[in-house]
Parts: structure tokens; sequence; C-alpha cells
């Protein structure tokens, strides 16, 4: 009777909540050349998304949260880089190989990518830990493989001549999802059932 009882109320509690997964990516880097002053530089970066985030259409989830993490690093000594990153359900890169561009030959699909990181300048020598969070990174859920373009601008040069090229580096790039799948009529069959 006692086991009958326990049974029924870890039932009812299933009904009552969601189950709860949490997915994430591998840890990557990306590396983004400036090579002329004051002139944009791109670099697509094509992640493959786990296996748990992938055909999700008939499964019934509902995405809670979708955040990425990583830190920005200006190794440059003297100049400030301006930086923005987009999101693209269209790209040419591999995640073995970045492809890179200027405005002169940026593709056509650039200008239907969503913006994921604002233009924001980064000093000189600096490293900052940068959370991404927009509603975006929503519609990633589902995709197999996803574009991440991020320019790299020099805005500002500190005393003496710049030497070129600087990269800005982007470490530890993570990506977290929290999906919720939810159980209904759960609580319904118990009921009809007399439990």
């Amino acid at each position: 009777m006692m086991t009958r009882a326990l049974f029924a109320s870890c039932l009812l509690a299933l009904s009552a909540c969601s189950a709860e997964i949490s997915v994430q990516t591998e840890p990557f880097n990306a590396t983004v050349p400036v090579t002329s002053i004051l002139e944009p530089v791109y670099a697509e970066v094509a992640l493959d998304l786990p296996d748990e985030t992938v055909n999700t259409e008939d499964l019934d989830i509902v995405v809670q949260e979708v955040a990425a993490t990583l830190t920005v690093v200006n190794p440059s000594p003297t100049l400030t880089l301006r930086t923005s990153a987009r999101l693209s359900f269209t790209g040419t890169a591999t995640p073995d190989q970045p492809k890179t561009y200027t405005d002169i030959n940026r593709p056509a699909y650039y200008a239907t990518a969503a913006e994921i990181l604002p233009v924001r300048d980064f000093a000189p020598n600096s490293r900052t830990a940068v959370r991404i969070d927009t509603p975006a990174l929503k519609d990633a859920i589902g995709k197999r493989r996803v574009w991440f373009i991020v320019s790299n601008t020099v805005v500002r040069s500190g005393l003496g001549t710049p030497v070129l090229p600087v990269n800005i580096q982007l470490q530890d790039i993570v990506f977290t999802a929290l999906i919720t799948k939810p159980f209904p009529g759960l609580g319904g069959a118990l009921e009809v059932g007399g439990l």
C-alpha cells in the first residue's frame, strides 16, 4: 500500500513539472585579423551544434534560454579595436576553415544575418568577458550548422605607428541552451485511473 502511494505521488510530481535539458557546445576560439586602418575585416566561423538541439521540430520542446559566453582579447598594446558579431543560417565557412572578407567582397547573406553583438570597442591590452543572450540565438535551435560573422576594425591608435595585422581573439566561446520538454496529460491519466 505504501509503495503504491509513493509511486502515485512520484507520477503526480512528474506531471506538475517538465524535464529540463541543458546542452552546450565544446569551447572553441576564433581570431579575426585587421589588415588596414578604419576598414572592417570580417571573419565567418562555422559551428556545428550538439545533436540534442538538432531536428527538434517534432519533439514538442520549449527553448527557455540560449546564451553564449566568451572572452574578447585585444592583445595590441596601442590599438583600440571595434568588434561586432552576427548570426547567419547561411555561410561558406566550415568548422575547420573560417573565411575572411572585407566590405568589397562581403557576401549578400551578411545583410540578413541577425546582429547578436552590437558594435563595441575593446581597449588595448584588454580581456573582456562577454555574455550574449539575444533572442536571435533561439532561432539556432534545430539547425545542424550556423555561422557567426565577426568584424574587427582599428578605431584608435596610441603613440607610434600601428603595426598590422593585429588580431582580435575570441576565446573559450561556449553556447548553452536550456530546453524544456513538457509532459501534458499525465495528471489527467492519473485522475481517470483513480490514483
